[in-house]
């Protein structure tokens, strides 16, 4: 009604004739069905323009006395269209009304999914960061292991077990610990604590931790004493022997650590330590300051520190290295002419030997150290080895790492195929 009126008046300004209203091409009343139409759809637009059409007939009957008969006839064309435009408007907003309606489903839908996904998104960051963390953290325990190691080595005779147990107690948290001497009645020579706690001299027979390590010539903690048989209460939680299986060098006891540690990981750490300060031929002497450190060790000696490598490997993950070191091709070379070329060049800790094979060359074992410091270690040793004597030695040198072979024989027979000439 307010669009009827509207429209009249707008109609009546131009034109005070209600018949002129009809005649208009286009009539303005056509903006009633379209407006009423594209609103409210078709039924609105089909009665809008009825009624527009009723009423222009009407009033223009009215004003000028023919029959309406007579009117409709005269301007049927605009009175037809009147409610077909009103269907028609209505037809295309119910088309464009159900494709909204579709948009903002699939917008809800979009919707739901987006903050599903954002969840999911967020989860996946958490996890992602507690994963890094981790990464980060993963065998932070053994990470430097080769420096502590080969700190040991490097350390004076009378601060060697001191060293030593140092390391212990970084690497696997001990709080109260000692390593005796078994030169002479297994005297005290390093310990951590208070001195009231450790005796001058241990007695090994008192302790049945300390006993069953002893025995077995490894690692035993008071659980796997305890496991056995039930025993009276025992000083110590762990014990484990340093040096040789059957005649050890010395023997670490520890009476107090966290119960965090007390767990595999943390005994195979002392295990490890050990074992590998153990391998090294001549502790005794080692900690008597007798021993060379760089000293050529036999083949029997390096295939003990090779199979410990790669035990390090499968447990820890922590990479060791060969370096295969031979005369450049052409070069007229023995493995004793290598080994005096390369010897200022080698680390403390690091093991030198060679293969049974009649090819001249030595072998390098790097503990504990991965492909980026053997890459340096290679260099420094050919650099040297360039320096020595009148005119220098020229080397070659092949890295092997414990992370390509499943055990030691495989990485012997790697060695072995790249010294056969090609």
């Amino acid at each position: 009604m307010v669009l009827l009126f509207l429209i009249s008046v707008v109609s009546w300004v131009f034109d005070h004739h209600p018949r002129g209203w009809i005649g208009t091409n286009p009539s303005p009343f056509f903006l009633l069905p379209i407006l009423m139409g594209g609103r409210y759809a078709q039924l609105a637009g089909l009665l809008s323009g009825l009624g527009a059409a009723a009423v222009l007939v009407g009033v223009s009957a009215w004003q000028t006395g023919d029959p309406a008969g007579d009117v409709a006839a005269s301007a049927k064309l605009v009175l037809i269209c009147l409610p077909l435009v009103g269907v028609v408007c209505g037809e295309m907003q119910r088309f464009i009304s159900l494709d909204v309606m579709r948009a903002r489903i699939q917008l809800d839908q979009a919707s739901r999914r987006m903050r599903a996904l954002d969840e999911q998104v967020f989860i996946l960051a958490e996890t992602k960061d507690e994963l890094d963390r981790d990464l980060a953290l993963l065998n932070a325990d053994t990470a430097n292991m080769d420096y502590e190691i080969r700190r040991v080595l490097q350390s004076p005779p009378e601060r060697f077990y001191e060293a030593l147990l140092g390391v212990l107690c970084r690497k696997a948290r001990l709080y109260e610990a000692a390593i005796y001497s078994a030169n002479s009645s297994w005297h005290r020579a390093a310990f951590s604590g208070t001195p009231e706690a450790w005796p001058e001299h241990l007695d090994p027979k008192k302790s049945a931790v300390a006993s069953a390590a002893l025995h077995s010539g490894s690692i035993a903690t008071l659980p796997d004493v305890w496991a056995d048989k039930p025993t009276s209460p025992d000083d110590f939680l762990v014990a484990c022997p340093i040096g040789e299986a059957d005649k050890p060098a010395a023997l670490l006891v520890v009476r107090s650590m966290p119960f965090s540690s007390m767990n595999t990981r943390g005994m195979q750490i002392i295990e490890t330590v050990c074992k590998w300060v153990s391998e090294f031929s001549g502790l005794q002497r080692r900690a008597a300051g007798f021993f060379d450190p760089r000293g050529f060790v036999s083949r029997h000696d390096f295939d003990r520190m090779l199979d410990l490598a790669c035990e390090v490997q499968c447990r820890f993950q922590l990479i060791s290295s060969v370096i295969l070191i031979r005369p450049d091709p052409g070069v007229s070379a023995d493995s004793e002419q290598i080994q005096a070329a390369v010897s200022g060049a080698v680390r403390i800790g690091d093991i030198v030997s060679h293969l049974d094979t009649e090819f001249p060359h030595i072998l390098l074992l790097l503990p504990l150290t991965g492909l980026r410091g053997a890459e340096i270690c290679r260099a420094r040793i050919l650099e040297h080895a360039r320096t020595f004597s009148d005119g220098g030695l020229p080397l070659d040198g092949s890295i092997f790492c414990t992370t390509h072979y499943k055990n030691t024989p495989a990485l012997q027979l790697a060695l072995l195929a790249a010294l056969r000439p090609s």
